[in-house]
């Protein structure tokens, strides 16, 4: 159920996601969650969408699932989820699937001292460019930490299953890509760089700790 298998590249990454996605379709009681340490400078892309020539020469990779771009920082962590839509242990609808992925990392964070707020339960001010990047807009389902997005989930459904993809940034985007601040700063996050933080794998297990617990209520 839980894999943690990590590559150096974010083609690699995402080819990986892509095949369990399509490999778990056709069983009913399957269960995917991937929890990595992301290891390069890299971009990933909404499959819909195409990378910006000017970012061309970053390794970088396309989604299957929506959103837009994310840039990845070495020893940011980034996951995956996969279940079918009607599993038994899992909410069906869609809305309440995203909630109980969001509020499932919420609590995991939260064991191991990082306190983070999931958009959507708290007011948020749409003027302010500090939670401007990646998807551009509001999503009730982003984990805030000090007004800045940390964590946001992007998605992807079919017929049977549904498929979360999503970041959990550690790091402040500006040190890994400093020279791309003035056009693409409205992206960027400081992250968790701001407060002291436990090692990376206590941090995928306190958040696997929280989906074993969530899976059982």
């Amino acid at each position: 159920m839980f894999d943690n298998t990590a590559f150096k590249t974010a083609q690699e990454n995402m080819l990986y996601d892509a095949k369990y996605c399509h490999d778990l379709s056709q069983n009913q009681d399957a269960l995917f969650f991937r929890f990595y340490p992301w290891q390069s400078i890299g971009l990933t892309q909404s499959e819909k969408r195409a990378i910006p020539k000017d970012l061309g020469s970053f390794e970088h990779a396309f989604r299957l699932t929506g959103g837009g771009l994310v840039f990845h920082c070495p020893g940011d962590i980034v996951f995956s989820h996969v279940a079918p839509i009607k599993h038994p242990l899992l909410p069906h609808k869609l809305k309440e699937r995203c909630y109980w992925m969001a509020n499932t990392i919420k609590k995991g964070l939260h064991s191991v001292g990082i306190h983070v707020q999931l958009a959507g339960e708290r007011r948020v001010n749409h003027t302010s460019d500090s939670i401007m990047f990646c998807n551009t807009y509001h999503n009730p389902y982003e984990c805030l930490l000090n007004n800045d997005k940390i964590c946001g989930l992007a998605l992807k459904k079919t017929r049977s299953t549904i498929l979360f993809q999503g970041s959990i940034h550690l790091q402040n985007t500006q040190k890994w890509f400093p020279e791309l601040k003035e056009r693409y700063g409205s992206y960027f996050t400081k992250g968790c760089s701001t407060i002291s933080l436990p090692p990376t794998k206590e941090i995928i297990t306190a958040i696997q700790i929280e989906i074993k617990k969530a899976l059982t209520q």
